[in-house]
Parts: structure tokens; C-alpha cells; sequence
């Protein structure tokens, strides 16, 4: 499993890149999930829904389910979002894990520049990689690519 840190820029162009490479990826036959930060104060369960109000009441997780998908939400003790190890550790197993807004941990990086449309590669600790957010096959040959190996 590759994880894949998106940084940088704004939160939107984080999500419209975290989209495309979703697509990107996809259409390669590749497994793809993604770790999404909310914000900090950000409610993820909806007010009113039964499963909104059982968590309230006190219940430590509720899982929501449907037909079509399951979510669970689980309720911390502590204000500090969670490690990176315990996130990927509550997802299956997939090729690429997708992570707007986590920087830490990650095998690729990527950085963006703002507002030149413009973004920096790494494979962790390698030499940065140039590319424009618009090129999401280029910049997913990369993610798929081998770091390359370092010179002693």
C-alpha cells in the first residue's frame, strides 16, 4: 500500500486533485481509499439521524448502514487527531491510500504551490519532482513509480 500525502494550497484544490487521482488511478485498475481531515470542529454525522443522536446519547461508535455502504463514527477522548498508523489500520487493504491534508508519514508527498498551479513530488526522501496540478496522469506515473534508488 502506497500512501500519498496532499499538502499545501488550498483545501480545494487538494480535494479537486484528491479527486482526479481517485479517477486517475481507477482507470488503471487500481485500488484506491482516502483519508480525508475534516477540520477539527467539523460535524461528520448528520443532527437529527438516528445515528447522529445515539452517538450523542453516549454511545462510544455507531455503525450507520444501508444497502448500498456502511460509515462508522466513532467518538474520541482526546482533541488530537489521530495517528496515521491507526487510520490506515481501520481501512482493507488497497494499492493507493489517498490523504488530503496529512503530510506526516507519507510514502509520496505532494505540495502544492498555491496559486501558480503548480505542485512538488517526493518519494520519501528523495529529490522533489515538478509538475502543474492539471497533468493527474503524469503525476499518477509517479505515485505508481518505484522511488528511485539512492547513490552511496
Amino acid at each position: 500500500m502506497t500512501l500519498v500525502g496532499i499538502c499545501g494550497g488550498g483545501l480545494s484544490e487538494q480535494a479537486e486533485l484528491t479527486r482526479s487521482l481517485v479517477a486517475a488511478l481507477r482507470a488503471r485498475d487500481k485500488s484506491v481509499s482516502v483519508i480525508a481531515y475534516a477540520g477539527a470542529s467539523t460535524e461528520i454525522d448528520i443532527p437529527g439521524k438516528d445515528s447522529y443522536e445515539h452517538r450523542r446519547a453516549g454511545a462510544r461508535e455507531v455503525l450507520a448502514v444501508s444497502r448500498l455502504r456502511w460509515a462508522l463514527v466513532h467518538e474520541s477522548d482526546t482533541p488530537a487527531r489521530p495517528e496515521m498508523a491507526e487510520l490506515l489500520a481501520r481501512l482493507d487493504p488497497v494499492d493507493v491510500v489517498l490523504a488530503p491534508g496529512f503530510e506526516n508519514a507519507a510514502d509520496v508527498s505532494l505540495v502544492l504551490n498555491g496559486e501558480d498551479g503548480a505542485m512538488h513530488a517526493t518519494h520519501a526522501g528523495q529529490a522533489e519532482t515538478a509538475f502543474q496540478l492539471d497533468r493527474t496522469e503524469q503525476i499518477t506515473d509517479f505515485i505508481l513509480s518505484p522511488p528511485p534508488e539512492k547513490n552511496p
